[in-house]
Parts: C-alpha cells; sequence; structure tokens
C-alpha cells in the first residue's frame, strides 16, 4: 500500500503545509483509540485459528484441518490489512507532528 500522505508529507518539507497546536493535539488525541482497535485485532491473531475447530487427529473432525486453513487464509489477508492501516495512521500522525513543527520554525 501506498502511504496517502505524501503529498501533505511533501508540502510540509517544502514548508507549505503548517498545523497548529489544536488541530496536532486534536490529530494525535484521536489517533489514540483507532490506534488501539488496530493493535488489538492484530494482537488477537486472527490468523491463526489453531484449535478453534478441534482437531482431526483421530479422525475426531475431519474437516478441522480445512476449516483451519480457510480461516487463517482470510485472517492473513486481514492482519497484513490492519498493519498497513495502523502504518498509514502513524505517518498521518507523523506528518501532523511535522506540519506544527514546520509552523512553530516559522513563527520564530
Amino acid at each position: 500500500m501506498t502511504n496517502p500522505w505524501s503529498s501533505l508529507d511533501a508540502a510540509t518539507g517544502e514548508k507549505k503545509l503548517f498545523l497548529d497546536e489544536h488541530a496536532t493535539t486534536q490529530v494525535v488525541n484521536s489517533f489514540g483509540p483507532y490506534r488501539d482497535s488496530l493493535q488489538r485485532l492484530i494482537t488477537d491473531a486472527l490468523d491463526d485459528t489453531t484449535g478453534y475447530f478441534g482437531t482431526s487427529k483421530g479422525d475426531k473432525n475431519p474437516l478441522a484441518k480445512l476449516l483451519e486453513d480457510a480461516f487463517n487464509a482470510r485472517g492473513k489477508m486481514l492482519t497484513e490489512y490492519l498493519k498497513a492501516q495502523l502504518s498509514q495512521a502513524q505517518d498521518f500522525v507523523k506528518t501532523a507532528q511535522d506540519a506544527h513543527a514546520a509552523l512553530k520554525a516559522n513563527e520564530k
């Protein structure tokens, strides 16, 4: 996934984007719960369903391994997506902080 904030980041580097302290604080405060939710989903290991469907050992549940593999594949896709979302959100917060730093530097 490409960084959707790259143009904002570039504008900040070129001293064309500034963000005041209140706006920066709002971005950072809004990010916290979102970051926590994404991290909780990532930590829940949706890409590892070992044992959720029982076991196929001893012919207990012959579908267990098939279900596990199917859910793990989807869980892996979801986990990769969540990690990309977390990374992009972190990039956005960093861009906001950089824009605020640019404003402070410009005021000197």
